[in-house]
């Protein structure tokens, strides 16, 4: 089973006002007008690290048809959140995703900066699909209980519905005790409006689907935020 996130390319973000922003990959399919993809949408990895996952996939396949082994492609979105125990989560301190960017933004009391306002988004911004980790771990378990018997390479796994940039600060802001400012900057180079993925396969393969909400996510990654230092050391 291959387990990792999904071939597709830089998507707009934010970032506290450093001004590195926050960028995140994020691998999927082309996109349509609606900014789903599923499993069958054509692959455009339009950085290196999406090339990655691609060429991951095609080098999977080629063992596959070479030999009997079966393959099995999880594709993720974009995790958020940590263990709801909180026994662990995000090793890096400071991630650079969107999410992360904003925890800097209210440990720090800077603003948090949304890159890119004029995208062809509900509200401007870009638009991703955050899954919890918790709710990622729960496919995989599903996945292998169900592997020898599954007649499909690939499942995305994601929530089914977008949450825009803007929309995701509103969700932290929610959470937290002191909000924090949200300001407003120029699109990067090489950002894509976004994409999130349709979820009927997993549903029907998997029998699976999320259970945390955007705001529970949000709330374990500041949780863990918190707790890091003594977990890890």
């Amino acid at each position: 089973m291959n387990p990792g996130t999904h071939p597709r390319d830089h998507q707009p973000s934010g970032g506290a006002s450093r001004g590195d922003g926050g960028r995140r990959d994020e691998r999927a399919g082309e996109a349509g007008a609606d900014h789903t993809v599923d499993e069958d949408s054509p692959l455009a990895p339009q950085s290196p690290y999406a090339r990655t996952k691609a060429v991951c996939e095609a080098m999977f396949a080629d063992i596959a048809a070479s030999r009997p082994i079966k393959i099995l492609s999880l594709r993720y979105f974009n995790p958020i959140g940590a263990d709801p125990r909180m026994r662990t989560g995000l090793q890096v301190r400071r991630p650079s995703h969107a999410p992360g960017k904003m925890i800097e933004a209210y440990e720090d009391g800077v603003p948090f900066q949304i890159t890119g306002t004029a995208y062809p988004t509900r509200d401007g911004t870009g638009i991703r699909d955050y899954v919890h980790v918790w709710d990622l771990a729960t496919a995989h378990v599903a996945a292998l209980r169900r592997f020898d018997a599954l007649d499909t390479d690939v499942v995305n796994l994601g929530t089914g519905a977008g949450t825009t940039v803007r929309e995701l600060a509103e969700a932290f802001n929610r959470v937290v005790d002191r909000p924090i400012e949200v300001v407003e900057a120029p699109a990067r180079p090489g950002d894509v409006p976004g994409a999130y993925t349709r979820s009927d396969r997993a549903r029907r393969l998997l029998d699976w689907q999320t259970r945390y909400s955007l705001d529970e996510g949000v709330r374990h990654s500041l949780e863990w935020a918190a707790l890091r230092e003594s977990r890890l050391g």
